[in-house]
């Protein structure tokens, strides 16, 4: 990578540079900066570079903006790739199971979603609207759960993998099934019509990595690779997973999570009832099983019975903790 050529293009003169997970971090006469290769086309990184400026001017700055080139653009081409370069945002990733840490990445969230309301994208950005498209997914994702059963059932040699999963895969049918006419009883498509008008977005990745605590012990958010116009429940849900899964999905953990969130942005119950569609959803079994049986990742057979051995061991903590959210609607 031309680390100095992208530099320059900034108007920045490196003096030395490191990697750093997938970007590099450069030390310029200007201060620390972040150089990273991105695959999104130009009119999607319009789209993400617009919803950057819009929390930006509402008054969210805890953020990695962008930096303009002297193309006058939010991204530079070198040797036919695209990169994007952001300053150095200084602190540490998000720790889960401490509780400041888990506190104030849930204030950031609410306050992201409050100041994100109403975002509309510039003239020439591609729109990335997710609003209406759960049930839809859901559907297709229990039908390729349905079919791999029967190609797997079909199958001569079955590897330990097949196994595991032909035991597993009806108890998490029935949890996909409940998850869907969960949604089904919601007013999800009258909520995401009204959602599409107010114009709410989500971060779409708001986990640890992306969530950094400052040296001054504020909270900035990273990483809007995959944001879009979506219902906030989704980032908020997705949330609560993510911390629950390293507490045996304590309900009063995840009450304690939606007290702080609403004391910045109201939850009503028709929010509950479509995050409970989401903690239904077996989410991380169809996605380890997609991984596997399209070789989606380089992992190996031992990474993937680890981490299929994980999902299974939280799915009676997920239906108890599910049964119990359902009482709270």
């Amino acid at each position: 990578m031309q680390i100095e050529a992208i530099a320059r293009e900034y108007s920045f003169k490196v003096k030395s540079y490191k990697p750093l997970r997938a970007v590099y971090i450069a030390e310029t006469d200007k201060g620390p900066i972040v150089i990273k290769e991105t695959d999104r086309e130009p009119d999607k990184l319009l789209y993400i570079h617009g919803m950057k400026e819009y929390l930006y001017e509402s008054g969210f700055d805890a953020l990695d903006r962008y930096l303009i080139s002297e193309n006058g653009l939010p991204f530079t081409v070198q040797d036919n790739r695209l990169f994007v370069v952001e300053k150095f945002i200084d602190g540490r990733e998000c720790s889960f199971t401490n509780p400041f840490d888990r506190e104030a990445a849930v204030v950031a969230l609410a306050e992201l979603h409050k100041k994100g309301k109403g975002y509309i994208a510039p003239t020439g950005a591609y729109k990335r609207e997710n609003y209406g498209k759960w049930d839809n997914t859901y559907l297709k994702k229990i039908d390729y759960l349905v079919e791999l059963k029967e190609t797997i059932r079909t199958k001569k040699h079955k590897d330990f993998f097949d196994k595991m999963y032909l035991e597993d895969v009806d108890f998490m049918l029935d949890m996909a099934w409940q998850a869907y006419d969960t949604l089904s009883c919601s007013s999800y498509q009258e909520i995401c019509k009204r959602a599409r008008q107010e114009k709410w977005i989500c971060h779409h990745d708001y986990t640890y990595h992306n969530i950094i605590i400052t040296k001054d012990w504020g909270v900035s958010i990273i990483d809007f690779d995959y944001s879009c116009h979506e219902l906030p429940v989704y980032d908020l849900a997705n949330y609560i997973l993510k911390v629950l899964k390293r507490f045996s999905f304590d309900i009063d953990m995840a009450l304690r999570i939606l007290n702080i969130y609403d004391s910045v942005l109201t939850i009503n119950k028709e929010d509950l009832l479509l995050m409970l569609a989401i903690f239904e959803f077996p989410q991380r079994f169809w996605r380890i099983a997609e991984r596997y049986y399209e070789r989606k990742t380089d992992w190996s057979d031992d990474d993937f019975e680890d981490k299929y051995e994980d999902v299974f061991m939280f799915r009676e903590y997920i239906k108890d903790f599910t049964s119990e959210f359902r009482k709270l609607i």
